[in-house]
């Protein structure tokens, strides 16, 4: 499945995407936890934000394999 990373992730992890794979349906925490093996736990806190083909998604939702799944910071600002 296509992952995709925004804003300062994407500018720490030094890559804008990547295709993993998953035994599906999958769980956002399942991949959340395999990204925080893989890159570190900064990299992937508690309050980063997900979306499933474009629409916010939770640790719960499920994703399938032909899914595109984007991580997020959350966003700051006054």
């Amino acid at each position: 499945m296509k992952i995709l990373y925004f804003a300062s992730l994407k500018e720490n992890l030094n890559i804008s995407d990547e295709d993993l794979a998953f035994k599906s349906p999958v769980k956002i925490s399942t991949i959340k936890k395999e990204l925080i093996q893989k890159y570190g736990k900064h990299h992937f806190p508690k309050n980063i934000l997900c979306a499933v083909n474009h629409e916010i998604a939770s640790e719960d939702t499920l994703v399938n394999e032909a899914d595109e799944v984007a991580f997020f910071p959350p966003v700051t600002g006054g």
